[in-house]
């Protein structure tokens, strides 16, 4: 209880404890001061530490769960990271090994890649030297098939017939030029297809619809300058002289003005009219 009064004008703080107790009735309820009420203040303060203590440690409870989550997601990561870098590890010994291998394989390559480069180089050299053999023998050819065919002597625009016989027929074109050509002088004779100069054009159509081709008869040399002498001083001659007046094919008769004219089919009288 506080005994001391507000302060009055005559007394700022007047001292209570020497008022008597009647002198303490005669203050009137309204002067009177409220006292303080009695508080426990140990109790409070241990409800309030009691409190505090309990929410802290729910905080840190809180807290100690969160941090142990995040520790365990670390944990976990950390475990996921330790898998990882195994399994980058052994891929990269694999490439390692892969490496190694290919290395080795490329090494084993290029020396193949020397020996087949030497070979090449070999047979370039040998392909080279049969393509230069190839010519001179070409040439060497040449010469040959030349020198074989310098006493041939080709007979133009004779037709092809069935059973023909080219020794009657040279015979015939000897006693028309009036040359005694003798069996001795001549080696074989024999038919060949008549050369075509022009890449594109075919060679002309025989009659009998074969190939126009020319017998080749293979003279002695000397007699065969004789031979061409004689021809050269004949001129104008015909297939009738080699001894061939109407090509017959076939059962039948085919028949021209002249050597450079077209071949008419005669079948009858009236066909006659065409070669005019």
């Amino acid at each position: 209880m506080n005994v001391h009064r507000s302060p009055n004008k005559t007394n700022l703080q007047p001292d209570l404890s020497n008022y008597s107790d009647d002198d303490y009735r005669n203050v009137s309820a309204r002067k009177r001061k409220i006292p303080d009420c009695c508080c426990n203040h140990q109790d409070m303060m241990e409800e309030f530490y009691n409190k505090m203590m309990t929410s802290f440690n729910a905080a840190l409870d809180a807290k100690n769960n969160n941090i142990k989550c995040v520790l365990d997601g670390i944990r976990e990561d950390l475990n996921s990271f330790k898998k990882q870098m195994n399994d980058v590890t052994s891929t990269i010994q694999k490439l390692t090994n892969d490496q190694a291998i290919i290395q080795k394989d490329i090494r084993d390559l290029s020396s193949t890649v020397g020996v087949v480069t030497q070979r090449v180089d070999l047979i370039s050299s040998e392909v080279n030297e049969l393509r230069s053999l190839t010519c001179d023998l070409s040439e060497q050819l040449k010469v040959k098939g030349q020198l074989g065919r310098i006493n041939n002597v080709e007979i133009s625009c004779i037709p092809l017939s069935k059973n023909e016989n080219l020794m009657n027929i040279k015979h015939n074109i000897a006693t028309k030029i009036s040359f005694n050509l003798l069996p001795t002088d001549i080696d074989f004779i024999h038919r060949v297809r008549r050369f075509n100069t022009s890449i594109n054009s075919k060679p002309p159509e025989c009659h009998d619809g074969g190939r126009d081709s020319s017998p080749i008869p293979n003279i002695k040399r000397r007699r065969k300058n004789e031979f061409l002498a004689a021809v050269r001083a004949r001129r104008g001659m015909t297939k009738a002289d080699a001894g061939l007046n109407g090509p017959i094919s076939d059962c039948k008769i085919l028949l021209r003005k002249n050597d450079t004219s077209k071949v008419h089919l005669i079948s009858c009288e009236a066909d006659l009219i065409k070669i005019k």
